[in-house]
């Protein structure tokens, strides 16, 4: 069976999937055939369980480590769906297809330091509650948070469409106010097409912050990402696979670590005060993953879970109220992890990218390959060589770390 053949195939397997398991699918922008398809017969779940591990076998035997991955993952998703139980480290694993390991205790020490003394040069307070002053004292909402979420937009915009990003792209996308959800800001799809950005004036946060999460979502980070995946690597190379965006996949974990690098991309000098809110931010991810072993690894009690996270990522009881409603999600509570590796294989790729000089031919593999953790960083390597001896291998220098 040939390359595109096993594309086809995994995506008909994901969009029936995903009948039974509708957190399972985060976007389709592929035939709209396919989708009514699995709509009319979505199979039974046994059959789909034993499919999806058949292609994966078939998949990895032909040498194609992202249907192998993504497949694998939908088989786990389904099995879990149908009773399985998993222990929870084991099942980001198998979902995300690492091997899982918490975030260092001295990795965690070292950007905690960073973020008090980061919050020390912005407040002129050098102590732990600097953090929180700062965000009390800087958050906003309504209309200055609305507008906050448009200067980072407008900022991504040039990134994406200025000729910094090195393929041509359309938007297809609307921006649009809520006030009644628990996210700040949020991407979302409704079928067949339709691409929200929503931000929500009512929930509080820095314009640093708010900057970081509309970076992370749309330029340079996930709609860019879902734009170059479905109108490049679908569209134009045809590769049938990257018309479908699962959740609890591999691919989120470079999809993630695009998106948490993603802010300071957009800076060849970025501001204390931005590099505060992205740190701050990679802070709180690490204290969410060890919340979710506490509480779903351990059984820690909701309001020990909380407290630890509280001191841990300098979270008022809100946000750590919220992120404990996140670790208890069916799709979030392992979704976690992929923010934290994620992040530090891409900053890893962009250490690699800058110390070979080229840049253009690493962001187009970036945002156009189809990648898991296990072979991301070797085919990076492979197109760094190629790069850096064609004529276009030089390139002008990036920040994202």
């Amino acid at each position: 069976m040939g390359r595109d053949q096993l594309g086809e195939e995994f995506v008909r397997l994901g969009l029936r999937a995903a009948e039974h398991h509708p957190i399972l699918k985060a976007v389709y922008l592929g035939p709209p055939e396919w989708l009514e398809d699995a709509r009319r017969d979505r199979g039974e779940v046994l059959r789909l369980i034993d499919s999806a591990h058949d292609l994966s076998d078939r998949a990895r035997a032909a040498g194609d480590a992202y249907i192998a991955g993504e497949s694998h993952s939908i088989a786990t998703q389904l099995e879990v769906l149908s009773g399985r139980s998993v222990p929870y480290d084991t099942l980001v694993g198998e979902l995300l297809g690492v091997t899982f390991a918490p975030p260092a205790p001295a990795d965690i020490r070292a950007l905690r330091d960073e973020v008090v003394e980061l919050a020390g040069r912005v407040t002129g307070h050098s102590r732990p509650d600097a953090v929180l002053e700062w965000e009390r004292s800087a958050g906003v909402t309504g209309e200055a948070k609305w507008d906050a979420a448009q200067e980072a937009y407008r900022l991504g915009r040039k990134y994406a469409f200025g000729g910094a990003f090195p393929l041509e792209l359309t938007e297809g996308m609307d921006l649009i106010r809520v006030t009644d959800e628990l996210w700040s800001v949020n991407l979302s799809w409704y079928p067949p097409t339709r691409m929200t950005f929503e931000v929500n004036v009512a929930t509080p946060r820095t314009a640093a912050t708010t900057a970081f999460e509309v970076a992370h979502n749309i330029y340079p980070g996930d709609y860019l990402h879902l734009a170059a995946l479905t109108q490049h690597t679908y569209g134009r190379r045809g590769k049938v696979a990257a018309s479908i965006k699962l959740k609890n996949a591999p691919e989120n974990v470079i999809a993630e670590g695009i998106e948490d690098t993603a802010f300071l991309r957009l800076f060849a000098e970025p501001t204390t005060e931005q590099v505060l809110a992205t740190r701050l931010e990679w802070l709180r991810r690490a204290a969410s993953i060890n919340g979710a072993l506490a509480s779903r690894g351990e059984g820690a009690s909701d309001d020990a879970t909380v407290k630890a996270m509280m001191a841990e990522g300098f979270m008022d009881d809100g946000r750590a109220r919220f992120q404990l409603r996140h670790i208890k999600h069916p799709l979030w509570g392992t979704y976690q992890y992929s923010y934290w590796i994620g992040r530090l294989l891409v900053q890893e790729a962009d250490g690699r990218a800058r110390k070979a000089g080229v840049e253009r031919e690493y962001l187009e593999y970036l945002y156009t390959g189809l990648h898991v953790p296990d072979t991301f960083l070797a085919g990076l390597d492979h197109v760094l060589e190629a790069g850096a001896l064609s004529p276009s291998g030089a390139a002008r220098t990036f920040k994202s770390d």
